[in-house]
């Protein structure tokens, strides 16, 4: 019997994937349990605070890690979204990153693979999410899945099934407006001035789809960071109306690690969103920011933390990708095999994942 693909895996246990399985878990069996639902739950209506070993240490010192902790240390401070009952010196549920996006408490927010699928666009526009999901695909662990035409639910159980849909603007919006797996319908919302040669050169319209993936993957856009205001500055009189959100700092529910990412596709240029010609957001002192065109090394450290590059199968099987980034590195090919051979045994499935059982993807 034929599977559909939910988030990239198959529709195996589909009502416990939804609620609670997602590419997170996968990645945390293999090396770490998952957070429990109470302390999910701790973690979202979290006020931080030191904990005692800080507040003796900043008592003794005057800084909360002694000089032996801090380089195990998660961060320099005391995050807002991590409850002391995790502990002082480490990183709760997943790898440091080094950009910024969903923290997993709240584990289904990331895909397994991104279903995608389109409205009616230009020749231009289908060419361009085509050469962008090659691109992201290169570089990093994420993979698409063509859900163009699946149908809207999952019957008997009537389960809207997520997709991001890629649509032209009707109005300010634009871009992508939702950050990770949101369920049901999200949309990467296209201005039809991208369709205008003389304004936006091929490699600037893909970017813009590179960046609509990374929002919709998990990322925020780097201009959302908390510390945003020591780099930037945001001038809220020029930006669109309903295009606010995409400049708003992120308090809660994130993950931040590392500097301000210039080099971020995510990162808005200085245009970006203007309603009237002036600039929405500048460096500090002044300096405009130009357009990134390319995933930076950390964008693609950030994706490759959060994903692993899932073949579509119509079966129960997990089938990894022939190239696989983990820490920082490219696995051997034993190392993938090893690592494919362990998700397949913790589903209780042996051996080889049959060739039968592959979903050859379409263009869009």
């Amino acid at each position: 019997m034929k599977h559909l693909v939910i988030t990239g895996i198959t529709l195996f246990s589909l009502v416990g994937m939804l609620s609670s399985c997602s590419n997170e878990d996968v990645q945390s069996f293999v090396e770490q349990q998952p957070a429990s639902e109470a302390s999910v739950k701790d973690a979202l209506n979290f006020r931080a605070e030191y904990s005692p070993q800080q507040k003796e240490n900043l008592a003794a010192t005057g800084s909360i890690f002694l000089p032996e902790q801090q380089k195990d240390s998660w961060n320099s401070i005391v995050p807002e979204d991590i409850p002391t009952n995790w502990g002082v010196f480490e990183s709760p549920l997943k790898p440091q990153t080094k950009a910024v996006g969903i923290w997993g408490a709240y584990q289904a927010q990331y895909w397994t693979m991104i279903r995608l699928k389109t409205a009616t666009l230009s020749a231009r526009m289908k060419k361009a999410i085509n050469n962008a999901v090659k691109k992201m695909e290169s570089q990093t662990n994420v993979r698409f899945y063509n859900s163009q035409y699946d149908p809207e639910y999952y019957e008997p159980y009537h389960i809207k099934l997520p997709n991001v849909y890629i649509r032209y603007s009707s109005g300010n919006n634009e871009g992508s407006g939702s950050f990770g797996l949101v369920g049901g319908e999200q949309y990467i919302d296209i201005p039809r001035e991208l369709d205008d040669k003389t304004q936006y050169s091929n490699e600037e319209v893909e970017a813009f789809f590179l960046h609509a993936f990374c929002n919709a993957a998990g990322m925020f856009n780097e201009q959302q960071r908390k510390d945003r205001d020591q780099y930037v500055d945001i001038h809220w009189s020029n930006i669109k109306n309903g295009c606010n959100f995409y400049f708003d700092k992120q308090s809660r529910n994130y993950t931040m690690r590392g500097y301000f990412d210039y080099n971020s596709i995510t990162l808005a240029s200085s245009k970006a969103f203007s309603k009237n010609g002036g600039n929405t957001i500048t460096k500090k002192g002044g300096g405009t920011i130009a357009k990134n065109l390319t995933l930076s090394p950390l964008d693609i450290s950030f994706l490759n933390d959060h994903y692993l590059p899932y073949i579509a199968r119509t079966d129960n099987y997990t089938e990894l990708d022939t190239v696989v980034y983990r820490n920082g590195r490219q696995l051997s090919d034993a190392e993938r095999i090893e690592l494919q051979r362990r998700i397949n045994e913790q589903r209780g499935l042996y051996g080889e994942p049959p060739a039968s059982g592959r979903i050859e993807r379409k263009p869009w």
